[in-house]
């Protein structure tokens, strides 16, 4: 009985060399899908979206019930609205980084799963990495991993063969 595998004549029985074995090995570690710069950027996206989270929960429980009255307050503005206007600065400092978090959650997720358009996911991991410094960016760690994970997928140019 003769086999076939693409067109071409081959045993039953094939051994392949240690040489051969190396190579696919190693072909697939050196010259892959930049798995390691969306791993990064899903960790930074990750400690962004926790700082906004944080940022938010602290503006809604926490900074409406402080004492300001030690606080000098400007003539035409009431005392009693330096709590919201305080707690709604830093709530909407959260939200920003929350959503910036968020979209580079999702962006860093579509780099990793290699579904296409890998530039696209790594310039919009790498704005919005960028874009998180307004809302602190999870603490300036999540948005440094975010720019070098957008920066190293951005980077990575496909094995030409």
């Amino acid at each position: 009985m003769d086999h076939y595998r693409f067109g071409e004549r081959t045993s039953p029985v094939r051994s392949t060399a240690p040489s051969e074995v190396k190579k696919k090995m190693t072909q697939n570690t050196t010259t892959g899908y930049p798995t390691t710069a969306s791993i990064i950027s899903l960790i930074g996206g990750i400690i962004i979206t926790l700082g906004g989270v944080l940022f938010v929960a602290v503006s809604a429980f926490v900074l409406p019930t402080l004492n300001y009255g030690t606080l000098a307050v400007p003539n035409n503005l009431p005392a009693s609205a330096i709590p919201g206007l305080v707690s709604g600065f830093v709530g909407m400092i959260g939200v920003f980084g929350l959503v910036s978090g968020a979209i580079v959650l999702v962006s860093s997720v579509m780099l990793l799963t290699g579904r296409g358009q890998r530039r696209t996911w790594s310039v919009l991991v790498l704005v919005f990495s960028v874009l998180s410094l307004f809302g602190l960016g999870g603490f300036l760690v999540g948005a440094v991993l975010g720019i070098v994970g957008g920066a190293l997928a951005l980077q990575w140019k496909p094995p030409t063969m």
